[in-house]
């Protein structure tokens, strides 16, 4: 298994190690900003970590969505390049000098780490308080800091906060991020939040699917992430919802009603059918860990083919694949079920798991 290919074996480990130092993986500093974060009690420290991979034209208007950010106070921003040939700071502090004007380190790495290899080499170099993972080619809302820093501070107890998502399809054509949210989203949301601005994360509603998405907007106490052994390979391509399920779990995890960042949506990895396959192959796992560890409800069992034919049908339609229900069932030894798909998708709706 290579490190960016979908795990056929294993289980869902609840309290993982940390994944071991990939041999030969070593990280250059190509330019540091003369400006520091101050570790200040009143200013909790924010590192925004970007990954990348040959990504130089979408990686510029990710990093331009930081720097239009209403509070910076506090962020330090690092990039760290995964393609030892495309590291090139030079490129982008051209495109945006503004960067010279914050706390700003850029690396490239001397081998490839893989998706989720980088994310965690990202998360050792970070010097915050908290940080969050953004990918090269998603963006932040202007107030997202700000935002993250108002909640934060209202409630100490607060491990770790996610915002809400926006989604810009650029698969027919280049979207509209500033689209109002669908009847549907709403509705949701009144199911997801009530009439209040947050929700508190629960393990058990992690059965039904990520409910914070691939964890873009997630602020996280960087301590906690890496107590929890931050992204395992060996969860690839789930790593990041095995991530926010183990910390739904163990600490204080809220969700925020407001989508501060925009997840783009476009024919990438994520898109390839074994892709697919493996998010499906990971639902089935961490449905049977929450299971089996008490978590969910025992009764459960009886909705979890189900659960996983809703899945199968938002791969197929959402995604563009045609699986056959059977072929996906045995390659990733589980069963998957069409039958009470309604009545399984208004349980899951009632009790907010979406």
């Amino acid at each position: 298994m290579t490190r960016d290919t979908p795990n056929a074996e294993g289980s869902f480990v609840w309290r993982p190690e940390p994944d071991a130092q990939i041999a030969g993986l070593t990280s250059e500093c190509l330019f540091e900003s003369a400006v520091r974060i101050e570790q200040r009690s009143t200013v909790p420290t924010l590192t925004i970590a970007i990954p990348t991979y040959r990504r130089p034209g979408l990686l510029e208007e990710t990093v331009a969505s930081v720097l239009a950010q209403t509070d910076l106070d506090g962020v330090e921003l690092v990039i760290v390049e995964d393609d030892p040939g495309s590291a090139d700071a030079n490129r982008l502090l051209a495109a945006l000098p503004g960067l010279r004007d914050i706390a700003f380190r850029y690396y490239g790495n001397a081998i490839n780490a893989g998706l989720f290899g980088n994310w965690n080499r990202s998360l050792s170099l970070a010097r915050g308080e908290w940080v969050t993972i953004l990918n090269d080619d998603d963006l932040l809302d202007p107030v997202f800091v700000a935002t993250m820093r108002q909640t934060l501070s209202a409630d100490p107890a607060i491990d770790a906060v996610a915002c809400s998502l926006r989604f810009l399809d650029q698969r027919a054509g280049v979207g509209d991020p500033t689209a109002p949210l669908s009847r549907a989203e709403k509705l949701r949301n009144l199911f997801r939040f009530g009439p209040g601005k947050t929700r508190r994360l629960r393990p058990a509603q992690m059965f039904f699917g990520s409910l914070a998405g691939s964890g873009l907007g997630l602020v996280v106490r960087t301590e906690v992430i890496r107590a929890l052994g931050g992204y395992r390979a060996a969860d690839y391509p789930s790593a990041d919802y095995f991530f926010m399920t183990r910390l739904a779990r163990y600490h204080h995890f809220v969700q925020l009603r407001a989508p501060l960042a925009i997840s783009r949506v476009d024919t990438n990895v994520s898109s390839r059918p074994e892709t697919q396959l493996g998010f499906l192959r990971c639902q089935a796992r961490l449905q049977d860990a929450l299971l089996d560890s008490g978590i969910a409800p025992r009764w459960w069992r009886h909705i979890q083919a189900s659960t996983m034919g809703i899945a199968l049908r938002h791969t197929n339609r959402y995604w563009n694949q045609a699986f056959d229900r059977e072929d996906v069932a045995r390659a990733i030894d589980a069963t998957i079920s069409f039958r009470h798909l309604r009545p399984v998708r208004w349980y899951r709706l009632l009790i907010g798991a979406v």
